[in-house]
């Protein structure tokens, strides 16, 4: 995802956890997160919460996971991507968050 990103000229920043995600996006405020539904220590559901009711609700959230959507808790993300997923579509869900 990073690589398709960075072709696409967007900067990009990775996170190995939920909380590492949730400290990046307190101190940087980036326009849009790709959280995996199933991250250690602060999963993708939990993350989400917390930034929509403590933090910048201006940052637009994708969900990207290997989940079928439905199965998906329904919340205010501002998109899905499911695994696996072409180059097109994953660019397109990001550009389609991002407007």
């Amino acid at each position: 995802m990073k690589i398709l990103l960075e072709k696409e000229g967007y900067t990009v920043l990775s996170a190995t956890n939920g909380a590492q995600a949730l400290d990046i996006a307190r101190s940087i405020k980036p326009d849009l997160m790709l959280i995996d539904v199933r991250m250690p220590t602060l999963s993708g559901y939990d993350l989400l919460m917390l930034m929509r009711e403590k933090f910048n609700h201006n940052i637009k959230m994708l969900y990207v996971s290997i989940l079928p959507q439905k199965e998906v808790i329904q919340t205010d993300a501002d998109g899905f991507i499911q695994k696996p997923f072409s180059p097109s579509v994953f660019i397109s869900a990001v550009k389609k968050a991002l407007k």
